[in-house]
């Protein structure tokens, strides 16, 4: 199998590598996007309940454009941990990849549980509770998101360290 992902990278590389950075930079950008433009004419929406129901629409849509994206992230990872041949890499290089690769599965988990938290606040929603309802979005417009914003960076970091040597 190995030998099969390191031909494939061999051969479509570039193209491989693009997507990688292409999909982290628009995970990165969409959520900079969701917590510092869409938040906050969310909140300038007076009536509750049009403002929650917009919010998680919102939410519910992004949450399957991120799936997309990180799917295309751990694939392209693969194929360049294979193609590259990182795992005999030089120690430093192989420690600065598995921390990579933790700060993604981190985020991966993080957006996880907003989902569980948005699916809490749809259902809350229709039962009307309307204070639950914010409370579940803004632990993830307000925490989540920013968290999952740094933990990108640093890991796009680390990849532009890791690309220098």
């Amino acid at each position: 199998m190995n030998e099969l992902i390191a031909s494939i990278f061999g051969s479509y590389g570039r193209i491989i590598i693009f997507f990688h950075i292409l999909s982290a930079s628009i995970l990165i950008g969409s959520m900079i996007t969701i917590r510092y433009i869409v938040h906050p004419i969310l909140i300038g929406i007076d009536d509750e309940h049009t403002r929650f129901k917009k919010c998680i629409k919102i939410l519910n849509r992004y949450v399957y454009f991120v799936v997309i994206l990180m799917l295309i992230i751990a694939s392209a990872s693969l194929f360049m941990i294979i193609g590259f041949g990182f795992e005999y890499a030089d120690p430093i290089v192989n420690s600065l990849i598995r921390v990579k690769e933790a700060l993604w599965v981190f985020l991966a988990f993080n957006f996880v549980y907003a989902y569980i938290r948005l699916y809490q606040a749809k259902k809350l929603f229709g039962m009307r509770e309307f204070f639950e309802v914010k409370e579940n979005l803004s632990l993830i417009l307000n925490y989540l998101i920013p968290l999952n914003i740094i933990l990108a960076m640093i890991a796009i970091y680390i990849g532009v360290i890791i690309r220098g040597f």
